[in-house]
């Protein structure tokens, strides 16, 4: 009887103690996209280069709205830039404008933006002032000073966009893509009044717009 006793207790204890194992708990996996940036081309015949993590260099997204009343269209601009904070020295993009109607979309589908970006590897944008109706690019000098392309320029400038690829994740949806251009940039010079202009030949851009 003794014997059956403390068998009793010492089951007992064991279960007490496997109640007491806190079992780990594995979260499932995080989705996210691998937001990779970098630019390599010739400014004023200087080969310049940004990559992602060097110098403090990260890319940065964003977006210009113009809503209007429907059946008027809005418009959204989409941006992507390599800043950094240890220089002023930057390079931006734009392309523009994704139209779409506000009183049947509060803001543009993914389908939209899908086939926005892949309307613009199917047919180059055209240069365009604030990239209203096409691209644009603003170059940022060590000195801040900032330098804006132009449209219908007669000088030569071309842009092609090719490799567009949509990824999503829990902070949103991206189009990837790399951008190939070159073109002239322009500042007026505030000691002279004069135009001033650099050039930005075989520019190469891999980055991302956010819908």
């Amino acid at each position: 009887m003794r014997f059956f006793v403390l068998s009793f207790a010492f089951v007992v204890s064991l279960l007490g103690l496997n109640s007491c194992i806190k079992h780990e708990v594995i979260p499932p996996p995080n989705n996210t996209v691998n937001l990779d940036c970098n630019f390599t081309g010739y400014i004023n015949g200087t080969q310049v280069e940004f990559t992602q993590n060097v110098n403090n260099y990260l890319g940065n997204t964003g977006q210009e709205t113009f809503v209007q009343p429907s059946p008027l269209p809005s418009r959204r601009v989409f941006m992507f830039e390599m800043i950094s904070p240890s220089t002023p020295v930057s390079l931006r993009l734009k392309l523009g404008a994704l139209n779409w109607d506000l009183a049947a979309n509060s803001e543009p589908s993914l389908t939209m933006f899908n086939d926005f970006n892949i309307n613009a590897a199917t047919t180059p944008p055209s240069y365009s002032n604030g990239a209203i109706t096409g691209f644009e690019v603003t170059y940022t000098d060590a000195n801040s000073a900032v330098w804006l392309s132009k449209e219908n320029n007669p000088m030569p400038q071309t842009v092609t966009f090719s490799n567009v690829k949509q990824q999503s994740d829990g902070s949103g949806d991206y189009s990837f893509y790399d951008c190939n251009f070159s073109c002239y940039v322009y500042r007026i010079d505030p000691q002279t009044n004069n135009l001033d202009s650099l050039y930005i030949q075989n520019g190469k851009y891999h980055g991302w717009f956010k819908r």
